[in-house]
């Protein structure tokens, strides 16, 4: 669950402010025809296969057909809506630059892998400064969720589970899952794990789990949030509005006019391509972030969260007795939509090979925000990625634990600005490398492959 999925529309006037501030003038490069976003259907000798789950076979049915109905009608309804889970890898989706020369000459496909599970809102936005990071050490994929999609909890594990058994190499691979991805990878770390199926999965070396949602049913969300759902369609803004307290902290804000003012940066955004990217990203925002509808909301509260909860407590009795299983808990200190402080300390006494972080003042939307360095953390908990690099840091950077207030997490600009990146150069050769992205469909068409490949020059 997280702050994005319930207040889409305060991050989308946050994404406009925020690319306003950082040149309002070439928003339009994140249309549809921009090159990121086109699928291009060019062979390139170092293309990355990267699988996608699309079941578009039921037809969409409107929300405002879910009238009148009995209760039994109104499920099987929303049921019938649009499937929409895909696989990606960010990094490449922005043409991040380091990452893209990787793909080029096929070390990217060397690293293990980070399968990433979001939360509620199915997006990967909420920890999207964390991958240039990250991304030293894994090919980052991501779980992402259309704001339309009725799957059942089922039917996302199965997705997750059905993408790691279709992976066409032998990596090691580490889940990571917030919020209300927390209880996804639990329960599909069970399935890797145990004896009937371990043989169909890749190696997991870990798992993290970042506020997870394994303690919804003791959450502020579990009493507030499903009242919102019921409420009249023209008061359901203003109900979504009530709920945005839960998710924000006293840092986000003023850590935002840091880095417009160009004060202070995430001690994770440390060279001209990491900052490019955050801009990149920072400007698509209005057209990335989807308004939640009521139904949405509805069925996701109930079908996943509730649902997810109450199954995920057998999950983790289960998992208690695999102690081959190493787990990182990534808590913020200040998460007011689910106790993940005391979840947390719940779980470490539960999984036998685990350990915690907690992010200093962070509320559930920015655990993975400014206020933390995730890779490190993730080091630190799994001596192999560590290595004997001074760059691999298994602690924030001192400059940034240093910090009070809002300056905690953040550092002095790498290049001592008094004004930041010229937003002409988000897109410069040296920062960008643009990638062709393709779909390949199965056969009986419920399934697609999606193919990066570095943009051939012009």
């Amino acid at each position: 669950m997280h702050f994005c999925s319930l207040s889409s529309p305060l991050h989308f006037f946050l994404g406009v402010w925020w690319s306003i501030a950082l040149g309002a003038s070439i928003v339009e490069a994140f249309s549809t025809t921009s090159p990121m976003l086109q699928h291009q259907n060019r062979e390139h000798p170092a293309r990355r296969r990267i699988f996608a789950y699309n079941s578009f076979v039921r037809e969409s049915k409107p929300l405002c057909a879910i009238s009148r109905t009995s209760k039994e009608e109104q499920i099987a309804q929303e049921k019938s809506l649009t499937k929409n889970v895909i696989f990606r890898a960010p990094l490449l989706d922005y043409g991040y630059a380091p990452t893209v020369q990787e793909l080029q000459v096929g070390e990217l496909a060397q690293k293990p892998m980070l399968l990433y599970l979001p939360g509620f809102d199915g997006t990967y936005i909420c920890p999207f400064i964390q991958f240039p990071e990250l991304g030293t050490e894994f090919d980052i994929r991501c779980m992402t969720v259309g704001m339309d999609d009725r799957s059942t909890f089922k039917e996302l594990i199965d997705n997750v589970l059905y993408f790691i058994q279709q992976l066409d190499d032998e990596r090691p691979i580490y889940i990571a899952g917030e919020s209300f991805g927390g209880i996804l990878a639990c329960e599909v770390a069970n399935t890797m794990l145990s004896l009937d199926t371990a043989r169909d999965f890749p190696s997991i070396k870990g798992l993290i789990l970042i506020n997870p949602a394994t303690s919804y049913d003791r959450s502020a969300l579990q009493a507030a949030g499903p009242p919102v759902a019921k409420l009249p369609s023209l008061s359901y803004p203003f109900g979504l509005a009530k709920l945005l307290p839960l998710f924000t902290d006293e840092f986000s804000f003023p850590q935002l006019l840091l880095i417009l003012n160009a004060k202070a940066l995430p001690s994770v955004i440390d060279t001209p391509a990491r900052e490019a990217y955050m801009g990149r990203v920072a400007i698509s925002l209005p057209t990335k972030l989807d308004y939640m509808s009521q139904g949405t909301l509805r069925w996701r509260l109930t079908e996943w969260l509730s649902t997810g909860c109450e199954r995920v407590q057998a999950t983790l009795k289960d998992l208690s007795n695999k102690s081959q299983l190493r787990t990182l808990i990534v808590a913020g200190e200040n998460d007011e939509t689910l106790p993940s402080t005391e979840e947390a300390k719940r779980l470490a006494a539960l999984l036998p090979n685990s350990k915690t972080h907690v992010v200093q003042g962070a509320g559930h939307a920015s655990t993975c925000g400014s206020r933390a360095d995730i890779a490190a953390a993730i080091r630190s908990s799994f001596p192999e990625l560590q290595g004997t690099s001074s760059d691999k840091r298994t602690a924030m950077k001192k400059e940034a634990i240093s910090g009070k207030g809002p300056y905690f997490g953040m550092t002095e600009r790498y290049d001592r600005a008094s004004i930041g990146l010229n937003p002409m150069k988000y897109w410069s050769n040296e920062n960008y490398l643009p990638t062709e992205i393709r779909s390949e469909q199965s056969s009986n068409g419920e399934f697609s492959t999606l193919i990066y490949e570095p943009k051939s020059p012009q």
